[in-house]
């Protein structure tokens, strides 16, 4: 089964066709959009093409974070969660490749909590709190958005500053108010964010939220601030930078990267054992049949994607 995979390393942001009989498996990230099938896809050869073994021992890296520019990050694996579960409910799903997604969760599950325990700790989320609590001091934070990115900030915030919330959603941010007793900005009130020195945006997408007269008036009111955005498309326009209190998600992964080096050698124990698992998986493919394979979808269990946060 496994000589049948092919998977497309594309673009983040893509826009793909629909096509007959669609059984692709689609992953989107801030850094990529993954495609994996096991037909053939109508795909210019400027597309990287994996297939094989090479697309088992991809993905399963990109699920362990090894992917991605901040090494072993925990993101990923919510990503990969999110686009399993609306892959099982798809009506065209190949049942043989939500077998092969199975084996990559428990494979992932397996390497992370071995090799990758306490590396993963550098996450987005963790480095935008050192900029926040270690470097500016902050006594509080507003997190724009409330999905899982913005969950993660209010994680890293709560026992270390005030924190409240803007986003859109109102029933998630009623949920995230009340579990963590936030403060709510609402959404038609985010034009009064400039009063607030220190944001954290959580959202991205293709339109701006921010615009430069926001930063103007933001930079006027405080002396001591900072925004980091960690959306993807980014949603600011601005011309501040780092050295006027403005941080994107590339410096912020690029502070994580210089940071992860130091994990060097754990992370390298965690290639090597990629290639051995899935060397492993293609053997073990070679000799079932697939008349032998019996998948349950209604035996879907949570506790099978349950992943340890570091």
């Amino acid at each position: 089964m496994m000589e049948e995979l092919k998977l497309w390393n594309l673009d983040p942001g893509i826009i793909l066709k629909e096509e007959k009989q669609d059984s692709r498996f689609v992953l989107r990230t801030c850094q990529r959009t993954l495609v994996l099938s096991l037909s053939p896809s109508s795909y210019s050869a400027k597309h990287e093409m994996k297939a094989g073994e090479e697309a088992y021992i991809f993905l399963l890296e990109t699920i362990c974070g090894l992917q991605s520019r901040l090494l072993a990050e925990n993101e990923i694996v919510g990503q990969f969660k999110e686009a399993y579960r609306v892959y099982l409910k798809s009506s065209s799903r190949d049942i043989r490749l939500l077998a092969i997604l199975e084996k990559l969760f428990k494979d992932a599950k397996e390497i992370r909590s071995k090799y990758l325990s306490g590396i993963c700790q550098k996450t987005y989320a963790s480095v935008t709190r050192r900029h926040f609590v270690q470097t500016a001091r902050a006594s509080h934070i507003v997190v724009v958005g409330s999905g899982s990115l913005a969950e993660d900030l209010i994680h890293q915030f709560k026992n270390k500053t005030h924190v409240s919330i803007c986003a859109r959603n109102t029933m998630r941010v009623d949920e995230l108010s009340r579990r963590y007793k936030l403060q709510v900005i609402p959404w038609n009130e985010r034009h009064t964010l400039s009063s607030h020195a220190f944001i954290a945006n959580s959202i991205g997408h293709s339109s701006i939220l921010f615009e430069a007269d926001f930063f103007r008036e933001w930079s006027a009111h405080h002396t001591e601030r900072l925004f980091v955005d960690l959306g993807s498309p980014s949603v600011i326009r601005t011309e501040l930078s780092d050295g006027n209190g403005v941080i994107r998600l590339g410096s912020i992964l690029l502070d994580g990267v210089r940071v992860e080096r130091e994990k060097a050698f754990q992370i390298e124990l965690a290639y090597k054992s990629i290639r051995v698992v899935s060397f492993k998986r293609k053997c073990h493919w070679e000799k079932a049949s697939f008349k032998d394979f019996k998948f349950h979808s209604d035996q879907y269990k949570e506790n099978n994607f349950c992943y340890t946060s570091n």
